[in-house]
């Protein structure tokens, strides 16, 4: 009787602390930004989308463009421009600074639940924008508001309407242009959809002798750490097979963690399906023409999203936002993923590693 009340009190404790570490860390961030980005917290709500922003009829005086798509508002959240979002990817955001709440109310009143990222370089906001659907919200009280938005589309900004509380911004969407012929482009595709298994093939090799290594310095340490264990009390041993077992856990965890042509397909199919632009049918295309132009334009996406930390891949991935041009940023894309292969390549020289079985690179296509 005694223990079970025990283990009923550690584990209200544990249920107290964890309350409190949460509390604590809220206030924390609450001093450092206007807005943060969180880990996923979902909660889906029944909201408005891209088309309905489409259909908006804004009153923008002085604003005319030679398009048949009339200039539209868009309010815009800053973020610094590594952080750049792709068609089809998401964010979690915390939003507490009243300025970003009244601009958050704005967005779903008057604006189809639509929102831009300014992308702030040294020089100034970059000019093109992704523009985002608030796809899910929670409200807070004392916390703020916690959503996810998703890239839809993109948007080039043509001049300030408002500058406080917050940037609101007349802009024009950008669609696509499309070449004549589809040939070429599929050409491309190929490469990027070749060139992207290789590279996973690669890097499967390069973690297998990494793997390799640490076992061989676990063997030399192996005795060091049989004398730190016997200098350990007892107690600690039960604490040392929880900790094994989260380990295992993580191991497990690890194992599970998806490759780059896993990463290609989900940003290939994510950008299928988030692809609102719409396409004029091609007739007359050549047999070698075995993509439709949506397919082509998600892959032109999904070439820039194939890292674990995007950040790295910034300065492209901002090329291929202000890119207009299908064709033009499948090849940007191609030009990434054989970059990629050469430094890949260098770190299996590194370990002593060729690429013999990999003769058929097509960095020489």
């Amino acid at each position: 009787m005694y223990i079970s009340s025990l283990a009923a009190s550690k584990e209200r404790l544990r249920g107290v602390d964890m309350r409190q570490c949460l509390v604590f860390l809220a206030l924390i961030l609450q001093q450092c930004h206007s807005f943060v980005l969180l880990p996923k917290h979902r909660h889906t709500t029944a909201l408005s989308d891209i088309h309905e922003w489409r259909d908006i009829d804004f009153d923008l005086p002085g604003q005319r463009s030679d398009s048949v798509v009339p200039p539209k508002q868009i309010c815009i959240l800053p973020f610094a421009f590594p952080e750049v979002l792709l068609q089809g990817e998401t964010k979690q955001l915390r939003l507490y600074e009243e300025r970003f709440l009244k601009l958050f109310q704005d967005v779903m009143d008057n604006h189809g639940g639509l929102v831009a990222m300014g992308l702030l370089a040294d020089s100034g906001m970059i000019q093109t924008v992704p523009l985002c659907e608030i796809e899910a919200y929670n409200r807070m009280e004392g916390f703020g508001i916690f959503c996810t938005i998703r890239v839809v589309g993109r948007a080039q900004v043509l001049g300030f309407q408002q500058q406080e509380p917050y940037l609101k911004a007349a802009c024009l969407e950008v669609i696509d242009q499309l070449p004549p012929n589809l040939e070429l482009p599929n050409l491309v595709a190929s490469q990027i959809e070749n060139l992207v298994l290789l590279l996973s093939s690669m890097e499967h090799k390069l973690k297998e002798a990494k793997a390799t290594v640490d076992d061989d310095d676990e063997e030399n340490k192996e005795m060091q750490r049989r004398i730190e264990l016997a200098k350990l009390e007892d107690t600690f041993y039960a604490d040392e097979d929880d900790e094994d077992d989260e380990r295992d856990d993580d191991d497990e965890s690890s194992a599970m963690i998806i490759d780059r042509r896993k990463r290609f397909h989900q940003a290939y199919t994510t950008a299928l399906n988030t692809d609102t632009q719409g396409y004029q049918v091609i007739a007359q295309q050549s047999s070698l023409v075995d993509r439709s132009p949506q397919e082509l334009t998600a892959i032109s996406w999904a070439a820039f999203c194939t890292e674990v930390y995007a950040e790295a891949d910034a300065l492209y991935r901002i090329q291929a936002l202000d890119s207009a041009n299908l064709f033009e940023r499948l090849k940007l894309g191609l030009q990434l993923l054989k970059q990629k292969e050469k430094d890949i390549q260098m770190k299996l020289k590194k370990s002593g590693l060729n690429r013999d079985d990999d003769s058929n690179s097509t960095s020489s296509q």
